[in-house]
């Protein structure tokens, strides 16, 4: 019996997917701060693994603090 190369999917990255905690430090912030930054309309939606299994993409997150960076520094 042969088995599948267990090759990644067409469009699989290789981009983490990131719990509430790794997001919220990854973005420098508290707990709080960080879930009430998910009620913002621009904040990147998460990926749901299950009904209990909430992750982020981390470019996603990055690409969001960047955004609000710029919009500070202009």
């Amino acid at each position: 019996m042969s088995r599948k190369s267990a090759a990644p999917s067409e469009g699989a990255t290789d981009d983490p997917l990131l719990t509430d905690e790794q997001g919220r430090n990854l973005l420098n912030v508290g707990m709080t701060r960080f879930l009430e930054l998910q009620k913002e309309p621009d904040f990147p939606a998460p990926i749901w693994l299950g009904p209990r299994g909430k992750r982020h993409l981390r470019s996603e997150l990055l690409r969001y603090a960047l955004s609000k960076r710029e919009r500070v520094a202009a």
